[in-house]
Formats: C-alpha cells, structure tokens, sequence
C-alpha cells in the first residue's frame, strides 16, 4: 500500500490485527512501526524476522523516503530531520496514535532523530544496534573478527573513499562480520538480494549523513519510554556506544546481548522478540496504571 504525505508518496505493508476480539470486547494492540537500515536498504530486511511480534502488536513496515518501493525525492530531502519528520506525517495520515519506533541500524538513527523531535507524539522507541562506536572502538572489532584486510577495507569505506574497488571490497569482507549467527546467516544471502536498493543514498550517507548525525546536544528532549538492544560483538554500533547512549537517556533500558552481531532481531529474534514484549507490555501497565 502507499499513502501520500507532503511532496511524495511512501510504501508500507502491514501485518497483524490492530484490534483483537477479548469476549464481548475489542481490545487495540500496539503499533510498532519498523524502519529499516542501510540507509537505502527496504522493508523486506525485517522480513520474515518480525513474524513473531504480530503475537502482540500490529507491525507496520515502511520504506523510508528515496528507499525501497516508496518515492525517491531527492539528496536535498534525504536527512535525519526529513526522514523522522516522514515517519510522524506518515502517522497522522494513518491516524496512528502512540505508535512504537522500531529502528534497526541507521533505521534507529530516524528513530532517535524522531524520538528528540515529536517525543510526546509517541509510544516508545526501539533502538536495535544504532549508536556508532568511535572509530577505533569499530576498527579494533573489525581486526579482531576478520584481521587485518577487514580492518584496512573498514577505514578506507568508513572515510568515504570514493572508489568502486572499496564499494565492491566492504561488502564482500566486512558485511558478513556484522553477524555472529552459529553457522552463519542462511538467509542472509536470499535476504539481500530481496531488497530493492537505492545505492545513491547509501553514497549519500557515506559522504554527508554520516558527519551530520550528532544527537548527543539534543538527547535531553526524549520523554518516551526507549529501549537500546545492542550485540556483543557488533563492529559498527559498539557496545561501549551503547552504554554511553543510555547513560544520556534516563530512564533508559539497555539490553547487551552475548555472542551477537549486528542488528539484533535477526541474529537473535527469539531474545529480541521476548524483550520487545516486555518492553511493549510495561507501555501499556505505565499508560493504565502510571
């Protein structure tokens, strides 16, 4: 489905019952709205991981402005600002109220930048593998998971070299390192080639996203309930990152978990899932009872 909103029109897919019959009642779950990575990557990461979720929420997946099947805009329109503001217009189109932010990767980036923005406008937000560690925090993980090929291919992408032998090299070398699934990812390879890329905003993010993000001034402006899950082993958003983001954010549940890489729904969904329930669960005790 696709729903206009401003200057263009956004893809979204939905899965699970918003209302539920409870006896002679009908009883309204959660919404969690699921934003993806890359940036430039799609919905259909989050697919078929989140299945589970729909046991207690309705979940809602959107293709980001200039990514998957929604309109592509232009680099102009292509910010952290823009792409939070989407995801608020995207809701009073809809009329979803409260709805929960579930932001994987730089996904969790509109997620924050939406949480410090339009706080009171939400439920709660979900940040799944978001805060990047400081650059040698990731550079050493890189070494110590794929030596010292992964770690020169990681700093020479991560400055924004501009070249298509670096473009080509850190997926081949440095992506598989994000996952630290026992036997490897089997549908990691089926899975990225379902998505429907839109490599000029991943060219985007590397050459100007990336510097432009700095939520750190502004973190004393979320009053949503936030929950922060981060892998143990994750090369790009550190544990130590993590914690740092916590310790800004009050209130804050922080969940490490052993022996996992990035992203943690896919590497761990069972885990993800139950602390996501959990999470979903004390929303709804806080709005009855607080």
């Amino acid at each position: 489905m696709r729903v206009a909103i401003g200057d263009i029109s956004l893809y979204f897919d939905v899965d699970g019952c918003g209302l539920v019959p409870d006896g002679p009642a009908m009883v309204e779950r959660p919404t969690v709205i699921a934003l993806h990575g890359g940036p430039g990557a799609d919905h259909t990461t989050f697919k078929p991981v989140l299945d589970g979720v729909t046991e207690h929420a309705q979940v809602i997946y959107l293709d980001q402005r200039g990514s998957g099947r929604s309109d592509r805009g232009g680099p102009e329109s292509w910010t952290w600002d823009r792409w939070a503001d989407d995801v608020i217009a995207f809701c009073d189109a809809l009329d979803i109220a409260e709805p929960v932010l579930l932001g994987t990767s730089a996904g969790g980036w509109v997620a924050l930048t939406a949480a410090i923005r339009h706080s009171a406008r939400l439920g709660g937000v979900v940040l799944d593998s978001v805060m990047p560690g400081e650059t040698d925090e990731r550079l050493a993980i890189m070494e110590r998971l794929g030596g010292a090929e992964a770690r020169e291919i990681a700093r020479r992408y991560w400055e924004g070299e501009d070249s298509d032998e670096i473009r080509e090299a850190y997926p081949r070398v440095c992506l598989p390192l994000y996952s630290q699934r026992p036997g490897g990812d089997p549908d990691g390879p089926d899975r990225l080639r379902r998505i429907r890329w839109n490599p000029d905003v991943l060219e985007h993010f590397r050459q100007v996203l990336y510097d432009d993000f700095d939520p750190w001034p502004r973190l004393g402006q979320v009053t949503c309930p936030t929950m922060i899950l981060a892998g143990e082993h994750d090369p790009v958003a550190t544990v130590p990152a993590a914690r740092r983001l916590a310790a800004e954010l009050p209130g804050a549940r922080l969940h490490v978990v052993p022996d996992a890489g990035h992203g943690l729904f896919r590497e761990d969904p069972a885990t993800a899932t139950a602390l996501l329930r959990d999470f979903l669960t004390g929303i709804e005790w806080t709005r009855a009872y607080g």
